[in-house]
């Protein structure tokens, strides 16, 4: 069991459809996955037509909850334990690192979608997570967004920088974050796909399972996969 982080500190990354989409690939590759939202704006969440959810990450960290009863059971074959603004309040609590990760360990593979805002979620996620990918589009502050949570995250497994949209231009400030971190390759390319798999309230890898912007993010997925857990997939599952 691997937990992976998808985080940047700045908005606007391609972060939650990073995070969703490497999940829902990850299933397809025959992966038992969860997929959390820990960001209190719950993008994904809302993505899935939850809103104002009964139970989160926090009445799971205090026990309020079982895991079971919290998560939900998508169309997308993989697990999803939503988010609501109430989630701030894990900032708050001191909570046991060890046992909130033993509650995720009937999984291959647990996503979470971290805030923007760094703070002690970050810490937590820090503390029960593996790896860490940093999707990052061609913006300074976007590239700011990567070392910025680089600083909470320096202690996992630094899998790389994900470029969102190919950058065509000589200038690209993504090339500047080679010396510290892997490049992956291929990078994501900017589809209009994407929007249309969230107004459609799926993933692009369902909605548009044959584009170029699905295909990526399974070539990405099985090299995450290769990292992590050795790769061994059933895609008959």
């Amino acid at each position: 069991m691997k937990h992976l982080a998808i985080a940047n500190s700045s908005g606007g990354t391609g972060k939650s459809t990073t995070a969703m989409c490497i999940a829902v690939a990850a299933a397809e590759y025959g992966r038992n996955v969860l997929l959390v939202d820990l960001d209190e704006r719950a993008g994904l969440s809302f993505q899935f037509m939850i809103e104002n959810p009964r139970f989160t990450m926090l009445e799971v960290a205090r026990d309020n909850t079982s895991l079971d009863l919290a998560i939900t059971r998508t169309s997308e074959r993989i697990d999803f334990l939503p988010s609501a603004p109430r989630v701030t309040a894990l900032d708050n609590l001191q909570l046991d690192s060890t046992s909130i990760k033993e509650k995720f360990s009937k999984y291959d593979l647990v996503v979470v979608d971290t805030s923007s805002a760094l703070n002690q979620r970050s810490n937590l996620v820090a503390e029960i997570g593996d790896a860490v990918l940093y999707p990052t589009t061609d913006s300074i502050s976007s590239v700011r967004g990567v070392l910025q949570a680089s600083d909470f995250y320096r202690d996992l497994i630094q899998v790389g920088v994900l470029p969102i949209k190919k950058t065509l231009t000589q200038n690209s400030t993504i090339p500047a974050l080679s010396a510290d971190f892997k490049v992956l390759d291929p990078a994501i390319p900017e589809s209009e796909s994407v929007l249309l798999a969230q107004i459609a309230n799926k993933s692009v890898m369902s909605f548009a399972k044959l584009s170029d912007v699905a295909d990526a993010y399974r070539d990405v997925t099985y090299f995450l996969l290769e990292e992590l857990l050795g790769g061994k997939s059933n895609t008959s599952l």
